[in-house]
């Protein structure tokens, strides 16, 4: 994509998350593009979906960080340090 306002994931950087699985909830992989204007595209495999091209979809840094925020405080871990997340998701 030639479009700098178009993400994809041909890009080289992202950052990839393992986000562990909880007693309600799956075991995630996630890769978040680079933040455009607020927003990051995200493809996502969890534990039933791993053998699959995943789910590909776009959302608000702010909405992703707050997932993983939530998703931190339950006690899952995210493969990353919450603070690196942060700095990547602000751009």
């Amino acid at each position: 994509m030639n479009d700098p306002d178009q993400m994809s994931f041909g890009e080289d950087e992202f950052l990839t998350l393992r986000v562990s699985g909880g007693p309600q909830a799956a075991e995630r992989l996630i890769l978040v593009g680079r933040p455009r204007q607020g927003s990051v595209r995200v493809r996502e495999w969890t534990t039933e979906t791993f053998n699959t091209a995943g789910n590909e979809y776009d959302i608000s840094a702010v909405e992703l960080l707050a997932s993983l925020d939530e998703a931190h405080k339950a006690g899952r871990s995210l493969g990353a340090e919450l603070y690196r997340v942060r700095l990547w998701l602000n751009g």
